[in-house]
């Protein structure tokens, strides 16, 4: 098997053909850049620089191939099919229809481009690939309530070997971490519109396994030395289920 590691979420930049069109908006590079980025660390910004730093982290961890959008997600969700209705944020939605389109045309195609081309690729040298999206989420609800979990594992029940992974991955765990509280397909569902739900549609389950770890940010928006060992830790995991011995610097 091959890993192959992804964040939708967790670029920053803005494409140089798209800057005269945000001038003069709320979605500006300087305005986002100064005024969104370290907000509340306990809610999932669009702009979730959290994300990345733990999708490159666990590749590193894993000996996976990583794939990071570097573009800002407040611009559009890459995550999302085109006729989804949250595809683009809601500064992003009042944007006029051309601006609209040349960011579906900077951002989000050469990104689904992208990880597509990288799956065919891995698909040359192995029988399968499990490919690993990651994200972060908020710690409270809408409500206010504290959400339970300190990670998620968001897969198809439906696909036989999504579930004996993950499964997998809980033993392996609660075998090096036993206080990491791991939940299955919360808090959301595997199932919903994402890139592993559209990829799942173009390769067949023997050959494709799709996951999303989702990490709580109440412990993944602090920068600390307990989130580097914790990543560290769900990393080696990821690798013992992988079966490839992995080098990784002292």
């Amino acid at each position: 098997m091959s890993l192959l590691i992804t964040c939708d979420t967790g670029g920053w930049k803005t494409p140089s053909r798209l800057r005269s069109h945000l001038e003069g908006t709320e979605l500006s590079s300087a305005g986002v850049i100064a005024g969104r980025i370290g907000g509340d660390q306990l809610l999932r910004p669009a702009v979730d620089r959290e994300a990345n730093f733990a999708a490159r982290r666990l590749a590193h961890r894993c000996g996976g191939v990583v794939v990071c959008n570097e573009y800002r997600g407040d611009l559009i969700n890459v995550g999302h099919s085109l006729h989804h209705r949250q595809l683009f944020p809601a500064g992003a939605r009042a944007l006029p229809t051309l601006t609209r389109e040349v960011i579906v045309q900077e951002i989000y195609t050469p990104y689904r481009n992208r990880v597509q081309r990288q799956l065919l690729d891995l698909l040359r040298s192995w029988s399968y690939v499990v490919h690993l999206s990651i994200r972060t989420f908020a710690a409270k609800t809408r409500e206010g309530h504290w959400r339970r979990g300190d990670v998620g594992l968001l897969y198809d029940p439906a696909r036989q070997d999504e579930t004996d992974w993950c499964l997998d991955l809980i033993d392996e765990l609660y075998l090096s971490t036993p206080d990491l509280k791991v939940r299955r397909n919360h808090p959301g569902r595997g199932t919903n519109d994402s890139l592993t739900k559209s990829l799942r549609m173009q390769f067949s389950p023997d050959v494709y396994l799709g996951i999303e770890i989702v990490l709580n940010r109440a412990w993944m928006g602090r920068s600390v030395l307990r989130r580097d060992q914790t990543l560290d830790l769900v990393g080696d995991a990821v690798g013992e289920l992988s079966g490839e011995p992995i080098e990784r610097a002292a």
